[in-house]
């Protein structure tokens, strides 16, 4: 009876009854979990948040002329923060919100000219929105070691001639946010109308406040610890 059943088997295999191809070779398996993976893969790029390997363009760069000592040791030479602005600064430089980024993000939050792909806060910047680009000045920058622009493992460090890899320094939350006013302080604000993050932004705007109680006038920070 064995026998009966293999040789059954054996035929329904030869005439394309069980998991060969026609033309021969095994069909593919199925991996619905892969599967699902890679479509939620696709959405993802697909939604609000861009690809940031493409954020090459479009966005301003300050240099930091003096060596940027760093908390927990080391330095940045010839530190750049990359940074993108929307709406005008007002006559007295009042009107600045900096806006902070969580931890993968790069400083392009909201479309413009210079950069027409959606940015990741493209609902919530702009006129007439959350944060009215017809009344503030909005700043967002790429976080020192975020590489979106601002400096990170993988820009030249100029005493070395040589990427700084795994020589770059430790970095903390109060690190970006000092660079960041290093920047404030090349634009000429003195006072920020408010500091607004989320996440590792929402620690940088608390820590904004913290450090320069006297230049920042309000404090949001959201889904973010102390």
């Amino acid at each position: 009876r064995n026998r009966q059943v293999l040789l059954q088997s054996s035929s329904r295999l030869s005439s394309g009854g069980g998991r060969l191809y026609s033309g021969g070779g095994n069909a593919p398996m199925d991996f619905p979990c892969i599967d699902k993976l890679e479509t939620r893969q696709r959405d993802l790029l697909a939604g609000p948040e861009p690809s940031y390997e493409k954020v090459v363009t479009g966005y301003k760069t300050y240099t930091h002329a003096a060596p940027f000592a760093c908390d927990h040791g080391g330095q940045l030479t010839g530190m750049r923060v990359a940074y993108e602005t929307w709406g005008q600064l007002n006559g007295d430089k009042s009107n600045g919100i900096l806006i902070h980024t969580g931890l993968s993000g790069s400083s392009h939050a909201r479309s413009h000219a210079d950069n027409q792909s959606p940015g990741w806060w493209e609902k919530f910047i702009g006129p007439g929105l959350a944060i009215d680009t017809d009344r503030f000045f909005v700043i967002c920058t790429n976080v020192i070691g975020g590489c979106y622009g601002s400096t990170g493992p993988g820009s030249i460090d100029a005493t070395t001639g040589r990427r700084y890899a795994t020589t770059f320094p430790l970095l903390t939350v109060n690190d970006m946010v000092r660079a960041q006013f290093h920047l404030m302080d090349h634009l000429g604000i003195r006072r920020l109308h408010a500091s607004v993050g989320a996440s590792m932004g929402g620690m940088q705007s608390l820590c904004a406040a913290a450090l320069h109680a006297d230049r920042v006038a309000r404090l949001v920070t959201i889904s973010a610890c102390a």
